[in-house]
């Protein structure tokens, strides 16, 4: 049985867990949506409440993520006007732009070298908190009324399903992915030609029996439903 100050104790390092889990994931994709190009030199991010909001965090941790970023050079704060991505970027912060960017069919390769066995990590090391973001993500594909909202939304959940395996260079390859399909555009220069609901409730469905086999535990339907997944997702690629 737990002693007075051991209950006391108890609850603040979970807080302190949580709230470090939110930092990370709120600097990991600021800092990559502006490394990225999503968020222009001198555009205004959104406000702390709004951050706080989309990620499910307390404002504190939005506030100690946005110091970090401004202590590497990336935004700056004026008060009373709000928050700015620097008009000059530090030079090690600085994105390079590769001569030739990786095509869509190269990165669904790659994926399917790796993303079917992320299961086995997921379902041993994910805590409630990953699976929320991977029901979040797939709602917001589902609800997605934009091409770019859909992408985003797509390549979120697959992002809370890597970091479910809590492995960080697991993480980091996923978020260069995500990095190149923005720099790209998402592919779509223009726009996509067709409306986008003529794709989410499939890709809805395709994602939810991922997302269901993580919760039940059940790795082998997990690593076939991603593998089928994306192996649908590059077929329809290389005819398109």
């Amino acid at each position: 049985m737990l002693d007075e100050h051991s209950q006391v104790d108890a609850f603040p390092s979970g807080v302190r867990a949580n709230s470090e889990r939110n930092a990370q994931r709120i600097y990991g994709d600021l800092k990559s949506a502006i490394l990225a190009g999503s968020f222009q030199a001198g555009s205004r991010l959104p406000t702390e409440r709004t951050l706080s909001s989309q990620f499910n965090a307390a404002r504190n941790t939005v506030r100690k993520t946005m110091n970090q970023l401004v202590d590497e050079g990336l935004i700056v704060r004026h008060v009373g006007r709000g928050t700015f991505v620097s008009e000059t970027l530090p030079a090690a912060a600085a994105p390079v732009a590769p001569s030739e960017e990786f095509s869509l069919t190269e990165l669904l390769e790659a994926r399917l070298l790796f993303e079917p066995s992320l299961p086995d990590l997921v379902i041993e090391r994910a805590l409630p908190e990953h699976i929320a973001d991977m029901e979040a993500a797939l709602e917001a594909m589902r609800n997605a009324a934009t091409w770019n909202a859909f992408k985003e939304a797509k390549y979120g959940l697959h992002l809370a399903i890597a970091r479910g395996s809590r492995n960080r260079f697991i993480i980091s390859i996923f978020e260069q992915i995500l990095q190149s399909r923005r720099r790209a555009n998402w592919g779509r220069p223009g726009g996509h030609p067709s409306p986008v609901s003529a794709v989410r409730e499939t890709a809805y469905r395709d994602n939810l029996g991922i997302v269901l086999a993580l919760k039940a535990k059940d790795a082998p339907a997990a690593r076939a439903a991603i593998r089928d997944y994306l192996l649908r997702t590059l077929s329809n690629a290389s005819s398109g």
